[in-house]
C-alpha cells in the first residue's frame, strides 16, 4: 500500500472515530434517567418525604407522583440549560408528607414528561413506603380496653355486693325494731309490777295507821 493510500485509511478512520464519538454523545445527552429514593418507614404522625432525580433533559418537564397507579400529585419544573454541552441536566424534586398516616403506605412512582423536542415519558424505579403505628398510642388503646373489661366484669359483682348490703340492713332494722317493741314491753311490765306494789304498800300501811 502507498503513502497516499495509507492516509486515506488513516483518514477515513478518523472520521469514522469522530462520527462514532458524536452519536454517542448526542445519544446520552438526549437520554432522559429517572431515579427515586430508596424505600423507607416511618412512623405514624413523623414528617417525611422521597424525591425523584433526573438526567439529560432541559426545558419544561412535567412530574406526575402516582401510588397504586392513582395520580397523587403533579406539578411543572422549568430546567435551566447548562453553560456546558458536556453536562447533562440534573433536577430533582421531592413528595412531601406533613404528618404520615397508616393509608399512606404504599409504592410510589415518580414519571417524567418531557414534551420538547419530542413527547418522552420514563418513569422511576417506585419508591415504597411503610407506616406503623406508635406503640404508645397502641399501647394506651390497649390499657384502656383492659381497663374498659375489666369495669365492665366488675359491674354485676358490685350489684350483687349492694344488694347483700341492703338485704343485711333491713333485717338488722327488723331485728332492732323487734327488740325495741320487747324491751318497751318488758319496761312497761316492770312498771306495773313497782306500780302495784308500790301501791300495795301504801295501802297496807294506811290501814295499820287508821287502825292505830
Amino acid at each position: 500500500m502507498n503513502r497516499s493510500g495509507k492516509m486515506k485509511l488513516l483518514l477515513r478512520s478518523l472520521l469514522l472515530s469522530s462520527l462514532c464519538a458524536l452519536s454517542s454523545w448526542s445519544v446520552s445527552s438526549d437520554t432522559l434517567v429517572v431515579t427515586q429514593s430508596p424505600d423507607v418507614s416511618f412512623h405514624e404522625g413523623q414528617t417525611g418525604n422521597i424525591s425523584c432525580c433526573w438526567k439529560g433533559k432541559t426545558g419544561r418537564v412535567g412530574i406526575n407522583w402516582l401510588k397504586n397507579q392513582t395520580l397523587v400529585e403533579n406539578k411543572t419544573v422549568i430546567n435551566q440549560s447548562t453553560s456546558s454541552q458536556n453536562k447533562q441536566a440534573n433536577s430533582c424534586t421531592v413528595l412531601i408528607f406533613p404528618n404520615f398516616a397508616i393509608r399512606d403506605s404504599g409504592r410510589y412512582i415518580c414519571k417524567v414528561t418531557v414534551e420538547i423536542p419530542t413527547l418522552t415519558e420514563v418513569k422511576g424505579n417506585g419508591t415504597t413506603i411503610t407506616v406503623t403505628a406508635r406503640e404508645n398510642t397502641t399501647n394506651c388503646l390497649s390499657e384502656d380496653t383492659k381497663g374498659e373489661d375489666k369495669l365492665k366484669s366488675m359491674i354485676p359483682a358490685v350489684a350483687v355486693v349492694v344488694l347483700l348490703f341492703l338485704i343485711a340492713l333491713a333485717c338488722f332494722c327488723t331485728l332492732k325494731r323487734k327488740e325495741g317493741k320487747k324491751k318497751t314491753g318488758k319496761l312497761l311490765r316492770q312498771t306495773k309490777t313497782k306500780t302495784y306494789f308500790l301501791f300495795s304498800k301504801t295501802s297496807i300501811f294506811s290501814f295499820f295507821f287508821y287502825f292505830n
